[in-house]
């Protein structure tokens, strides 16, 4: 059930960002607002939180300022590619990212790997390649380049974060883990605030705080109950399950949300989708 959670919450991500478009949103403020919510919801839903300086003391804790810095950045890429690309494309650049941490579970971790799942992972890249679809509002180099840099970004984050949770995170602290670096991504996020505004952008405006509020809650959940879908299963099967699972959700929502059309190209990808999930799970989960 945890990674159903995570599926869910993380596809509502991609969904909320397409309203900050159609309702002006500030992009870059709101993210900023949705990691401070992040952070205090990791810091406050656990019923005791250790100290700072235990914190300071644990391997993980310089990774946090590397991964705080990487998720805001590829927060508001994200956000910008899901308004002027489509959700769909931009959801599969961000999630076929998968192959990175699924090849350090099978390369370092020793995690079985069978005939299905590599079937499963061949059907996964194809249903990627249906799926995209040429919708851009911003020159073709510009996409290209954007989604580049969420494929390559995304896999590194993901690839830290497996790491990490594979070698120094305790299951006791998931939270205070993913707490020090929600902050150190409103961190970063204020700063870029602040210089954007000395280059004349506008400031925080009530709107900007009720949706990076809205934001700030699912994104809190989705990271949370991925690390807890890894102390349940392989990596090798959580991600790619998660990530394909966030496509069909995400594509689901736009459908419902936002009256997008699904071509019988992507409604192919999707099926292909499907049934790479049940591939890659069908000895770990099913």
């Amino acid at each position: 059930m945890t990674l159903l959670f995570s599926i869910i919450a993380t596809a509502l991500l991609f969904n909320i960002f397409k309203y900050f478009e159609k309702y002006k949103v500030n992009t870059l403020n709101a993210i900023v607002i949705n990691y401070l919510i992040a952070s205090v919801l990791s810091f406050i839903v656990p019923q005791s939180t250790p100290s700072v300086s235990y914190a300071f003391h644990q391997p993980w804790f310089f990774y946090t300022i590397l991964l705080g810095f990487l998720f805001v950045t590829l927060f508001q890429l994200m956000a910008y590619a899901s308004q002027k690309i489509d959700i769909s494309t931009t959801t599969i650049a961000n999630k076929i990212t998968f192959i990175f941490p699924t090849a350090m579970g099978i390369l370092f971790f020793n995690e079985a790997w069978n005939f299905l799942k590599i079937l499963g992972f061949i059907v996964a890249i194809i249903s990627i390649v249906l799926i995209t679809e040429d919708k851009s509002k911003l020159p073709k180099s510009s996409g290209v380049l954007i989604i580049l840099l969420l494929f390559f970004g995304g896999g590194v984050l993901e690839s830290i974060l497996n790491y990490s949770n594979q070698n120094w995170i305790e299951p006791n602290d998931t939270s205070l883990f993913f707490g020090y670096l929600f902050f150190f991504a409103f961190l970063f996020g204020v700063l870029m605030m602040i210089w954007k505004n000395i280059l004349g952008h506008p400031l925080l405006s009530k709107k900007d705080f009720f949706w990076g509020t809205l934001l700030g809650i699912p994104n809190y959940l989705s990271m949370y109950f991925l690390l807890k879908s890894l102390d349940d299963y392989p990596s090798s099967s959580v991600f790619p399950i998660a990530n394909m699972g966030v496509i069909l959700c995400s594509t689901l929502l736009s459908v419902l949300l936002f009256k997008a059309r699904i071509s019988k190209k992507k409604a192919f990808a999707l099926g292909c989708s499907i049934l790479a999930i049940i591939l890659i799970s069908y000895f770990d989960i099913l």
